[in-house]
């Protein structure tokens, strides 16, 4: 049976995270709850905090810093100046975004310091490489390769391209609110991420299902970026009709669906991946710690 990439089923979201409208009230009630009595001091509200906001923390800081020591050094800013900012939090947003936005602005002040510093040099391993498992090594060293591959990609796009890539295809956030973290109308994100969508496909063809297939005729419609349109809720029933019955009939647009789809499945599994323990544990202590000294 062939694969159905603009319909007839809606479009899947990229890292589903979606929450019922009523159970997004309850956890916003919860968390200004939380937030309310942290300012206070309670021990436990600012343990509780800790840990529901070092993990967005962690894993925005990983999306931009491929070496482990640089990750936790920035999640450690990211929470500390969380602790610091703690009044400014009005409950507007979820504590994740209020998260993200910190985490923005500290990634913003980390990349000026590198800037004035000397040339980068050759990046580190990134956290995603992982050992080898003896069970499908094949399969494994495909995964690894292609993790590797993706961490270079998107070090090496623009940072706005990069920022709603982490934001939205890595971490699952509703393009509105990667808008509200980014200060941008959810056009512009969508535009950013077309983009950064192609130039991920693009960098990634060698290592993707359909990366090998011929290139589209000059007549072909650009059909991957209409893949990623659709994937927004930009294309109309009628759009979606006719690229579905293209696409069955050429090839080569059915390998840059394929391809783009690999990817922003592969970009689902880095967000997925597990940051290290050892990582997770020096933050929540160095984050404990300034809550210490500050008593």
């Amino acid at each position: 049976m062939a694969k159905k990439f603009f319909g007839p089923e809606p479009p899947k979201k990229t890292n589903g995270r979606a929450v019922p409208a009523g159970a997004r009230a309850a956890e916003r009630a919860a968390e200004a709850k939380l937030v309310a009595a942290a300012r206070k001091g309670d021990r436990k509200a600012l343990n509780e905090l800790v840990r529901a906001a070092s993990e967005p923390a962690l894993r925005f800081s990983r999306g931009f810093c491929r070496d482990p020591h640089e990750a936790e050094d920035l999640a450690q800013d990211v929470m500390a100046t969380l602790l610091r900012t703690l009044h400014t939090f009005r409950g507007d947003s979820s504590l994740s975004t209020w998260t993200y936005t910190v985490a923005r602005r500290a990634c913003g002040r980390r990349k000026k310091r590198m800037a004035r510093q000397s040339p980068l040099e050759e990046a580190p391993p990134g956290l995603l490489e992982q050992p080898a498992h003896e069970a499908e090594p094949h399969r494994t060293l495909e995964r690894r390769q292609l993790g590797e591959a993706l961490e270079n990609a998107i070090a090496a796009l623009p940072h706005a391209h990069r920022e709603v890539i982490v934001l939205r295809d890595v971490e699952g956030l509703p393009a509105a609110e990667v808008a509200r973290i980014l200060g941008i109308g959810e056009r512009a994100v969508k535009s950013r991420l077309h983009r950064a969508r192609l130039s991920l496909r693009e960098t990634l063809a060698p290592f993707v299902k359909g990366g090998d297939a011929p290139a589209p005729l000059p007549q072909c419609p650009d059909t991957a970026r209409m893949l990623s349109r659709y994937l927004e809720g930009e294309l109309s029933p009628n759009v979606c009709a006719h690229m579905e019955e293209h696409v069955a009939s050429c090839p080569a647009c059915g390998g840059a669906c394929e391809s783009l789809r690999e990817v922003l499945g592969a970009c689902r599994d880095y967000g997925k991946q597990a940051v290290p323990s050892e990582i997770r544990l020096a933050v929540r202590t160095a984050v404990k710690d300034l809550i210490a000294g500050r008593r």
